[in-house]
């Protein structure tokens, strides 16, 4: 009698070795992102060393759907191999999305934007569930609730966070702007200053400021909020040292190469005057 336990030889049995054109990927696909360059990177390697880890696939009809594992059928395909190890496995449609949810949110890659789409799936197919989403995922309700937000936000918010330009936690504040003109006005400049959280919490908080009677934004405005002024938030300036209100300050950008000009320019700057400089009252 076999040592091997019965769940392992269940899954060793159904390894199959089948053509990639048998294969198609699933019609909710969750990875709509992918590096081009990674795959053809993984191609080389399945090349050089063999695949190491089978793909999953589920029977459809005549064919195969992809379950797990889209990189490395992809680079398959790249590297012209004509057929792939799969683990077949008999799942329904709900299974089949389990097993693809576990296997990307465990990976590091997965733009939220990718995330927010699958999410809006799995909350479809479970009647806006968040509780049983959040458990089908295996994260809290939080993670859930700001996927959903994701996928509400505006079309360029989500290309700024698919390219990683973005700061997940500065767009989940930047969303709650309502003002469409200013949220998008806010976004690009985070996008091209790199600001913190700390920042947008900031400008959310003038934001709503504007939004009290007497507020620039006011007018016209039925619910009206009670938010005290938020404090000012300060910069130090890389020129004299001082501190300022970040809303005064500006951002500049210096090529690497001449930072050391940029630094003894401050340090002059910042040195006492010298006599001939302070002059001697002479003649």
């Amino acid at each position: 009698m076999s040592d091997t336990p019965l769940d392992l030889r269940i899954i060793m049995d159904n390894i199959q070795e089948i053509f990639t054109d048998k294969i198609k990927l699933p019609a909710n696909n969750m990875r709509e992102h992918i590096d081009r360059d990674e795959i053809f990177e993984l191609a080389e390697d399945i090349k050089k060393n063999g695949l190491i880890s089978p793909i999953v696939v589920r029977v459809v009809g005549d064919i195969f759907e992809l379950v797990a594992g889209q990189r490395r059928y992809l680079a398959h395909q790249v590297a012209g191999i004509i057929k792939i190890r799969c683990i077949v496995r008999d799942l329904t449609d709900d299974q089949a999305l389990a097993v693809m949810t576990s296997e990307n949110l465990s990976r590091v890659d997965v733009n939220p934007v990718d995330e927010a789409k699958h999410i809006a799936r799995l909350m479809q197919s479970n009647e806006n569930d968040i509780k049983k989403v959040a458990h089908i995922v295996s994260r809290g309700e939080k993670w859930v609730r700001d996927r959903i937000l994701i996928g509400e936000m505006p079309d360029y918010m989500q290309e700024f966070l698919a390219t990683k330009q973005l700061k997940l936690g500065v767009a989940l504040i930047l969303v709650q702007i309502e003002h469409e003109p200013r949220r998008q006005m806010w976004t690009e400049q985070a996008v091209r200053d790199g600001v913190n959280i700390a920042m947008a919490e900031y400008w959310l908080a003038d934001y709503k400021r504007q939004l009290l009677p007497g507020g620039s934004l006011s007018e016209g405005m039925e619910e009206q909020l009670n938010v005290a002024p938020p404090s000012a938030i300060m910069f130090n300036c890389a020129i004299d040292g001082q501190q300022y209100d970040v809303r005064l300050c500006k951002s500049v950008i210096i090529y690497e190469g001449n930072l050391q000009y940029f630094n003894e320019f401050v340090s002059a700057f910042r040195s006492p005057p010298t006599e001939s400089e302070l002059g001697t009252g002479g003649n």
